[in-house]
């Protein structure tokens, strides 16, 4: 039961994070407000050094940077992927690789999953999907697209395997190497951007929806580590699939955008799916 509420408190920060990011990149860059809030996340973690025992090793160090690595990338992909569309087929199916991979890998090492669980997570993935598909889904994307999401959600999925190959004990060690690694590579992607094209100074609102998707984003990656230390690969990674439900959710309230029947089943079939997973892990 801990590993599911830590799992689906954590995508649900996550999604509000994307929220903010995506409302300041709207009218700022989106490399230059990813960094921001990825640098503000790693400011975040740093307390968890004080609330949980944490070890340090070369194991800890490493797979947490080598997620942290796969993060910043993974922003950068999606936001390219995005960018030619179409995001009816992106979104949904970014999500899909990321859950389900980490749980095939989950199962060909060993985790154990009952029956119950199985179908709650495949109800979990495919509430996800319902919640983050967009009405264009019905166009046919380029070969470009395709490839650029495939990747994407190669790179997703290996930031939960590599995290859960972080030591138990190792507490919030991977957090700070996973956010540090995170920063390094979006910031190399911006210093090379900012040689052909200057970034103007921040703005107040924009400084505060940065630090808004940094906190939620560094609290949630705490949570989500915290999760991936605890027995169940397979379920943190389904239920990372419920990130968009937190993200649209926000945008009818906030933005006033039209909630689709689409978007309601797929909240109704995920929540059956988390109550189904508690179920099944007691």
């Amino acid at each position: 039961m801990t590993v599911v509420l830590l799992g689906l408190v954590a995508a649900l920060l996550y999604g509000v994070s994307d929220f903010f990011g995506a409302v300041g990149s709207r009218t700022r860059s989106a490399t230059v407000i990813a960094f921001g809030a990825l640098l503000v996340s790693a400011i975040t973690v740093l307390p968890a050094f004080a609330l949980v025992d944490s070890v340090w090793s070369w194991p800890a160090v490493l797979f947490g940077a080598a997620a942290g690595a796969s993060a910043g990338v993974g922003v950068l992909l999606l936001y390219a992927a995005l960018a030619v569309g179409p995001i009816g087929f992106v979104s949904p199916v970014v999500a899909l690789m990321s859950a389900v991979l980490p749980a095939l890998f989950a199962a060909a090492t060993g985790e154990h999953l009952s029956g119950l669980a199985v179908v709650a997570l495949v109800a979990i993935v495919l509430g996800g999907l319902l919640i983050g598909a967009e009405p264009d889904i019905a166009q046919r994307p380029g070969t470009k697209t395709v490839v650029l999401t495939a990747v994407t959600g190669l790179v997703y999925a290996g930031y939960f395997v590599f995290m859960d190959a972080t030591p138990p004990d190792s507490g919030a060690v991977p957090m700070l190497s996973d956010s540090i690694a995170a920063v390094v590579a979006v910031g190399v992607v911006l210093l090379v951007r900012r040689k052909r094209s200057p970034v103007g100074p921040l703005g107040r609102r924009d400084l505060l929806l940065i630090a808004a998707a940094g906190l939620t984003q560094g609290v949630a990656t705490v949570l989500l580590v915290t999760a991936l230390h605890l027995p169940g690969l397979a379920i943190v990674s389904a239920l990372s699939a419920l990130y968009p439900a937190t993200t649209v959710g926000l945008a009818v309230l906030v933005l006033h955008e039209r909630l689709l029947a689409r978007h309601a089943v797929g909240l109704a079939v995920a929540i059956a799916g988390v109550a189904g997973l508690a179920l099944a892990r007691g």
